[in-house]
């Protein structure tokens, strides 16, 4: 076999090894809805300038209290349920806290909310 022929053969028997290993990488990356087990029933959303920025703000309720959650706007939400899950939260005795929730789209993308107001 010539160099040319062997060289053919490698990549021949390469291609498929690569695809394989780069669909099980992608698979293993995808957002389980099991990692999310909060749902957030989102009731309001709007879109407001913050300076030259678009921001996001969405009312919802989470685990029976009613949250506003901001981050930056590529678009509008639409009402309805999405699942959720905490990613942050950091609380303090003196009552003042920080969190964090990330919502879960039925494409499988997720966005990173910040909690910036809270009521029962």
């Amino acid at each position: 076999m010539n160099k040319f022929a062997s060289a053919a053969m490698l990549i021949l028997l390469g291609v498929p090894v690569c695809s394989a290993q780069k669909q099980r990488y992608s698979e293993s990356r995808k957002a389980e809805s099991l990692d999310y087990p909060l749902v957030a029933h989102v009731t309001h959303a709007r879109v407001q300038m913050a300076g030259t920025e678009s921001v996001l703000h969405i009312e919802a309720l989470i685990n029976g209290t009613h949250v506003e959650l901001e981050a930056g706007a590529t678009g509008l939400l639409h009402t309805g349920d999405y699942q959720a899950r905490l990613v942050n939260n950091e609380e303090r005795k003196s009552g003042w806290f920080s969190r964090s929730y990330e919502l879960l789209f039925s494409d499988g993308t997720h966005v990173v909310f910040k909690e910036v107001a809270e009521s029962e």
